[in-house]
This record gives structure tokens, sequence and C-alpha cells, in this order.
């Protein structure tokens, strides 16, 4: 079968190029198209449904574009089938765009296509009528995507005036101090002598230096209780020598 259809689209040619190239677009304009996978900028796998006759079909097509001349032809293969109706599809598309005026382009689609199985049966009257049919519809698609509203572009924010030069600019007031909540079971803890000195401990990572102090600060909370211990920061090995001893968890060597 070799049929060749026209239209003109309200769009300047270079638009309706890019539009014919995106995938998204192209599923939508498509009379059946179920679904499009892009395999790459030249190849598509796509499922599209489609009823001639008494014999509805869904092929699981693949397209490969083999010319491409920007923005004014594209030439492309298509190979498909339908097991659960026994049929399937070869084609050869020709899309050619010819610029009306600066607003409009033609766009003119020649296809020679070879149709077996089941659906090949029917003769080339029907098919003829439902391509006839399916590009028709396909323009109109066409022609609503491009006149969809392009996204509104949000509006500036109010520009802030400047401040004169030599106007006293008030600082921001500093914030009130947190109060800190009251610990439960407080205990100051004091520190037992002549512990072995042992390096590392359970609870080591706990012990700090307070800067510009010779005192160690250990601050801890443990089921409901919390304990500073203060220790010198001379001894700070046996601080955490005493940590270890004293916080690891029962039962542990």
């Amino acid at each position: 079968m070799e049929i060749e259809l026209s239209s003109v689209i309200g769009a300047p040619i270079q638009r309706l190029w890019d539009t014919l190239l995106d995938p998204n677009t192209m599923a939508k304009c498509v009379p059946g198209m179920q679904s499009i996978e892009v395999i790459s900028d030249r190849e598509y796998l796509a499922e599209v449904k489609v009823k001639i006759a008494f014999i509805s079909a869904r092929f699981k097509v693949r397209t490969v574009v083999t010319e491409m001349t920007p923005p004014t032809v594209l030439v492309s293969e298509s190979t498909g089938e339908d097991s659960s109706v026994g049929s399937s599809l070869k084609a050869v598309s020709e899309m050619a765009l010819t610029a009306v005026d600066e607003a409009r382009t033609e766009l003119r689609v020649k296809v020679k296509a070879t149709v077996m199985g089941r659906l090949g049966t029917l003769g080339l009257n029907p098919m003829r009528t439902k391509a006839e049919r399916m590009w028709e519809e396909f323009c109109r698609n066409l022609e609503a995507a491009l006149e969809a509203p392009v996204e509104a572009v949000a509006a500036p924010t109010e520009a802030v005036s400047p401040v004169p030069a030599g106007t006293p600019v008030a600082s921001e007031p500093a914030p009130a101090p947190v109060q800190a909540t009251p610990a439960v079971d407080t205990a100051s803890v004091s520190a037992p002598a002549g512990l072995p000195v042992k390096k590392k401990g359970l609870f080591g990572w706990l012990c700090r230096t307070q800067p510009s102090s010779q005192e160690i600060r250990v601050e801890i909370r443990r089921n409901g209780t919390h304990v500073i211990v203060h220790w010198p920061a001379d001894q700070k090995d046996q601080c955490l020598t005493w940590l270890d001893t004293q916080l690891r968890p029962p039962g542990e060597a």
C-alpha cells in the first residue's frame, strides 16, 4: 500500500520540526499510541492500538530514523507485529516540511506499507480509509499541542529601595538567652585517687578539656540522671579510666 497525505499546520517550520522530534508530544498526538520508549535519538519503540473493520490489533512497533535534513525532511522505517491476531507490518515513511509563510508550514507524508497476516486480508480500501482518518486526527492533535499556552513566567519580586548614604542602620536585637532545662538528679562527683591509668575506655569520648582551663568537665545524661564530673586536666587518663569503670554496661568486663 502506498499513500500520500498533506496538511497545512499553523506553526513556523522550525517549531513544527522540533515538535515532530519530541517523543512525549508525539505520544499524545498519534492516534492509538499506548506508550513510547526512547532507545536513542534516532530509534523508538512504541505500542500502538488500532482497529480496522472488525479486527483490533495492538502492535509493538520499532521505528528507526534513517535520514534527517533539518528542518525539511525526515525519513524513517518501522516494523511491528501483533501475534494475537497473526499480523505484521513494515513501512517506510517520508515527512516533508515546506514553509508557507512565517506562521504556517505544509506537512506532507508519503508512506509505503506492507501489511501481512489477518489484517492484510482486509484489502486496500479499508486500510486507506483508516489511514486518512488517523491522519486527520493526528493533525488536529498536533495543532492543539502547538497552540497549548506557554507556562507563565513568575512575576518579579518587588524591588527594595536602597538605604540613603549616611542613614544610621539599627542593629538587630540580640536573641534572648535560652534558659537550660533543670537536670534531673544532678550530682557533682569528686575524683577518687589512685586509680590505674587506662588509655581508652567505653566513655572516653565524652571527656573534654575546657578552653583556657586546667579542668576537665564531663556531662553525662543516662536513665534520667545528669552527672557532671570536674577533673584536673593533667589527670585526663585517670578520668577516662574511671569513666570506663563506672559507666560501662553491667556485666561487661
